[in-house]
């Protein structure tokens, strides 16, 4: 059984130390409704809260929620933790004269996803008019929930807790539809509501006197509309000629028996091919496979499914092997298969498995002590060539990070940590394993190579501006800093090597400079000054290997069976217009004299990788936009079969796909 936690003011999911009381109740003249309320000043955004008078359930308690906004803010969020992931969202928004309300949960920083543990009940006083909307809801399932550490956690109905907001002021795609996608947020806030004032006696009667009439609600979206794709999977018109030879022996399926066409429109290389095997999935990230050659997928705020594979490359059956909500992107197996490796945002845990059966044992926890919050991922990769050595990476906490310079805070950092040697109450990862490299911002796609040699991809900042000393600040950000390969090494030592983060950053665009000549792969400063400039990173900041354009988001990296390709899925961007990645890339690799892997192109190159399975216009993408992708694949995760072929998700939606990929 979880345990139960009871959230007040000392226990703040975000994180935070509150010490005012933010609310005062208000009663409404016409409905005799009091609120324990909260307005946001800026936004003009006010949240209503009332309780029943009885709120001791340890399973939880009904509760009313009220959103009143100015039609200028087309939606609004309200946070039940006080932090926008790993608890309950009531998202709200004008639709023609009514409102829509929509129960969210975000798993990371994306697009929150529908969420079907908590049940609404629109009330009266749901109206929108030409100046202001209003949504008023009674909530099941808002006031407990299963948070990041696998525990259930029940709001303290009479004590004072924090709560969060966001909001936008970009339309959501389909007003009607509560599972409509909508854009980024436009700005957020926090406060310290008194929920004892909220409890009012004649809770339950006001509920069933105010129900609302159930609203038609739309239920296509714009995220699920078909593409125009042809009845085949595959779509190839592309010319491109990257240097990889035959993927594998392997061939790849036409069609799979019971799969649709993929949702969008994909180009791939001359003589490649891609067909959809799996789709229905919420957000799959990371793929593995078992020594059966079952496929293994994290679904990112569900748990891993378990996908029984036939002979073609096809699925045969699917099942979901665990369910748990705080597994977002890492897995790995042991060497020898028997036990299941994968991660949430603070904690990795392992679990007993059986290929045969498909089938886990007891959870135990094996590291712990990672960050609750900022970049979310934490990738988790066996050394083939040291099997008991786990690493584990783990990006940093915001765009900027200044701490995260020191290895010591053990963020922005890969780790590594000796399974056979695991404490009794599993490793603290902040204080133990060793380091294998530090500096990189959110490495989240890391590989060995033919010599168990380390290389990463790393996502870069966002929003840059450059500041000369003693000069006018100027806007880099569009295509600069790039995205970076690094070559990290070896693994089965301590690392020093700091590679750059969060001082030192590599160009992409060097036109982009007015103040300073530079080559692709240069490294510069935000604000060189007499203390810092850009020189002081030679010598100083490991510099990549080779650089990708700048917001692409690399999120996986595969070598091929020869280590003569890296495959790197770009995730896409979300800042940038117009949008770019969204799609798979090869890196070339070649072995040089002395035995050592390196890209074909030289580090100044901007044409190191060429496009493998591609959007036709990306432009039209929207990394964290509505529909999250707007018409777009959106690649993510990579595993080889045994037969060499390659599978790949994309997390775009709720009935997100898998494809494999290889030759025709």
């Amino acid at each position: 059984m979880r345990s139960v936690q009871y959230l007040a003011s000392a226990i703040a999911l975000a994180s935070n130390v509150y010490a005012q009381v933010d609310s005062k109740v208000v009663c409404d003249s016409s409905t005799k409704l009091c609120l324990s309320s909260y307005t946001a000043t800026e936004q003009k955004i006010t949240f209503g809260i009332a309780l029943p008078m009885n709120v001791s359930d340890p399973n939880g308690y009904d509760a009313i929620i009220s959103i009143t906004s100015p039609i200028a803010n087309t939606w609004a969020g309200f946070c039940w933790g006080g932090t926008m992931v790993f608890n309950p969202l009531t998202v709200g928004w004008p639709n023609a004269k009514t409102a829509t309300v929509s129960s969210r949960f975000a798993f990371g920083l994306t697009l929150p996803q529908p969420y079907d543990g908590a049940d609404y009940t629109l009330l009266k006083g749901t109206v929108t008019n030409a100046t202001h909307w209003t949504m008023v809801a009674r909530c099941k399932g808002c006031t407990m929930w299963q948070a990041n550490d696998g525990n259930n956690y029940v709001l303290n109905g009479t004590g004072v807790v924090p709560f969060a907001f966001a909001q936008g002021d970009v339309a959501v795609s389909e007003p009607a539809n509560n599972q409509s996608a909508f854009n980024v947020h436009h700005s957020f806030g926090k406060w310290n509501h008194d929920l004892g004032a909220a409890r009012i006696a004649n809770f339950d009667a006001y509920v069933a006197a105010n129900i609302l009439p159930p609203a038609v609600v739309s239920t296509s979206t714009s995220n699920t509309a078909t593409a125009t794709t042809t009845s085949k999977s595959t779509l190839i018109t592309s010319t491109v000629k990257p240097t990889s030879t035959a993927t594998g022996k392997g061939k790849i399926p036409a069609t799979c028996s019971g799969i649709s066409a993929p949702k969008y429109t994909s180009v791939l290389a001359a003589g490649w091919k891609a067909t959809k095997v799996a789709a229905g999935l919420t957000s799959p990230r990371s793929i593995v496979f078992d020594s059966l050659g079952n496929m293994l997928v994290v679904q990112s705020g569900k748990g891993i499914s378990v996908h029984v594979m036939a002979g073609d490359g096809c699925v045969s059956s699917t099942k979901m092997l665990i369910s748990l909500n705080s597994l977002n992107h890492g897995i790995q197996f042991s060497a020898d298969g028997k036990t299941l490796y994968a991660s949430t945002m603070t904690n990795v845990y392992s679990w007993p498995y059986t290929a045969s059966t498909q089938t886990v044992g007891t959870r135990a926890t094996i590291i712990t002590g990672m960050y609750n919050g900022g970049h979310s991922t934490r990738t988790l990769l066996i050394a083939p060539h040291q099997p008991n050595l786990l690493l584990v990476s783990h990006g940093s906490n915001d765009n900027w990070d200044y701490a995260s310079g020191n290895p010591k805070v053990g963020r922005s950092i890969i780790k590594v940590f000796d399974l056979n040697a695991i404490p009794s109450a599993g490793y603290n990862y902040v204080s133990q394993g060793w380091t294998a490299g530090y500096g990189m911002r959110n490495e989240v796609g890391i590989a060995f190579d033919g010599n168990n040699m380390l290389w990463g991809v790393e996502n870069s900042g966002d929003d840059f501006k450059r500041k000369p000393n003693g000069g006018t600040q100027f806007d880099v950000h569009t295509d600069n800093p790039a995205e970076k390969l690094n070559y990290i090494g070896d693994i089965t030592k301590e690392n020093t090597k700091w590679f750059g983060y969060p001082t030192c950053f590599a160009v992409w665009k060097p036109s982009a400079f007015t103040d300073a000549k530079f080559q692709v792969g240069d490294q510069f400063v935000v604000s060189p000054n007499g203390t810092f400039k850009d020189d002081n990173c030679k010598g100083l900041a490991t510099p990549p290997a080779l650089t990708f354009q700048a917001h692409s988001a690399p999120i996986d990296a595969k070598f091929d069976a020869d280590y003569s390709n890296l495959y790197v899925t770009f995730h896409g961007s979300w800042n940038r217009s117009p949008t770019t990645g969204f799609k798979l890339v090869v890196v070339p690799f070649k072995k040089g004299t002395d035995g050592a892997y390196t890209p074909v192109a030289p580090p100044t190159s901007d044409k190191g990788y060429t496009d493998i399975f591609a959007n036709p216009n990306v432009e039209k993408c929207a990394g964290n936009g509505p529909s999250m992708s707007s018409g777009c694949s959106r690649p993510t995760g990579l595993a080889w079969d045994s037969q060499g072929r390659l599978y790949m998700t994309s997390d775009v939606t709720s009935d997100a796909e898998i494809f494999v990929l290889g030759k025709a």
